[in-house]
């Protein structure tokens, strides 16, 4: 029997040459190729006939299994086809906020459990390697501080590849908000593209959910959302934060246009960041000050 990744080759209409050989008839070629195309897709729109006719399969159970792994094969096939590298960013960003509380939570336990051994211990990553080096600590602690490294190392990996990512998909974005905060922007978002197309005032606010249910119930509204991890927001004093964070989502929501729809690499954006935010946040805080 034909093997089922010779006809997915030939459904996803890929070019390579001879893809099914029928047990008593001519090879077939991809339908791209075949001088007889239009007979070629009128054969196909019943499949079942289509491998009957032509030998492919000679009873109804090899029908069967044959049908029920080339579905699944066309399935894995068109997932991965469509895939973007966005996709993959979104799901290594949310795996990174897992595994950080993951991480700290497993950590605090573990520092508990050690004060018993030295009381003056702070929890860190080189603790946990010293933990590693004392021979009195029971083996479950001994494993615990082993699995603690590998998760640290793992968190770092997890970070090293999102920086790197974000860089090759959205450089200007990156350029702007640092990769960990573009890859949560991409994330909260559902894509870059639906990150392009959102506006600036929707940015601002984007994951900060809560204090928008809040507000629906008559608190004052958010300034801003995850941008506040920006060190130009959140090191800016509190009372000039929303006018900054309007700023800033102006120029990544222009980032992120800029690397959907043409993923030219603009320097001149990050530049002009640097060199105008920090000043107007200078003239606000100023004719802040100077207010009776």
């Amino acid at each position: 029997m034909t093997s089922p990744a010779a006809i997915v080759s030939m459904l996803l209409d890929r070019d390579l040459g001879p893809v099914i050989q029928a047990s008593t008839a001519e090879p077939l070629t991809p339908v791209k190729n075949s001088s007889s195309r239009a007979s070629t897709l009128e054969a196909l729109t019943d499949i079942r006939t289509f491998v009957f006719s032509k030998g492919i399969v000679n009873s109804e159970d090899e029908y069967r299994a044959l049908l029920h792994e080339v579905t699944i094969r066309l399935a894995r096939e068109e997932v991965l086809r469509s895939a973007r590298g966005d996709e993959e960013i979104i799901h290594a960003i949310k795996m990174l906020d897992d595994l950080s509380p993951a991480l700290n939570l497993l950590s605090e336990h573990l520092f508990e459990w050690y004060s018993m051994y030295d009381e003056e211990v702070l929890p860190s990553e080189d603790a946990v390697k010293e933990i590693l080096k004392r021979r009195d600590i029971p083996h479950a602690m001994r494993t615990l501080a082993q699995n603690l490294t590998g998760i640290y190392e793992s968190r770092r990996t997890l970070i090293e590849y999102i920086q790197n990512e974000t860089l090759l998909i959205a450089p200007n974005l990156t350029n702007l908000a640092g990769g960990l905060l573009a890859a949560r922007l991409i994330s909260i978002a559902g894509g870059l593209g639906k990150l392009a197309r959102m506006p600036a005032s929707r940015l601002q606010i984007l994951g900060a959910n809560r204090a928008m249910f809040k507000h629906l119930r008559g608190a004052a509204p958010p300034k801003h959302g995850v941008i506040f991890q920006h060190p130009l927001i959140h090191a800016s004093p509190r009372r000039l934060r929303g006018k900054i964070a309007r700023r800033f989502a102006s120029k990544l929501t222009i980032a992120a246009r800029i690397d959907y729809y043409s993923g030219e690499v603009r320097e001149e954006l990050a530049e002009s960041l640097a060199d105008s935010l920090p000043n107007r946040a200078a003239v606000l805080t100023r004719a802040s000050d100077a207010r009776p």
